[in-house]
């Protein structure tokens, strides 16, 4: 059976980025200014590291469940933790491809009594030339 997967654009536009910056408390220059991002040898503005968590506008919790069918019971979830690894800053005005897909479904027994189900979903993004930018797992 083939591993189920969603794929998706995320644009990486330049207002977003500022937008998120200041939510996320980013004060540095290369966050909103292409200017100061090339200044600093980058390309131009780029997106802050933890940019790409908002692939959840562009894949909804109701289209995540059906398609990769995790069957998840949100009154009971409970998030963990986060990791992204980089080739690179998103820069903005790019379009990032990203595929979606569960990377681990392990079930543990809790020291209470009951059973744990840990869920992980990785996103992987690359770039218009199909250069890995980043992975995120969450």
């Amino acid at each position: 059976m083939a591993e189920k997967t969603i794929e998706f654009k995320l644009p990486v536009e330049p207002d977003r980025v500022k937008q998120f910056a200041l939510a996320v408390g980013e004060d540095n220059p290369i966050f909103f200014d292409a200017a100061e991002g090339r200044r600093q040898g980058l390309p131009g503005q780029v997106a802050p590291p933890t940019f790409t968590a908002t692939q959840l506008m562009q894949v909804p919790r109701e289209e995540r469940e059906v398609r990769l069918g995790a069957n998840l019971d949100y009154e009971r979830v409970l998030h963990g933790e986060q990791e992204f690894v980089f080739t690179r800053l998103p820069v903005a005005g790019e379009v990032l491809s990203g595929t979606m897909r569960i990377a681990r479904d392990v079930t543990k027994e809790g020291k209470r009594g009951g059973e744990m189900r840990f869920v992980t979903y990785e996103s992987r993004f690359t770039d218009a030339e199909g250069e890995h930018v980043i992975t995120a797992f969450y």
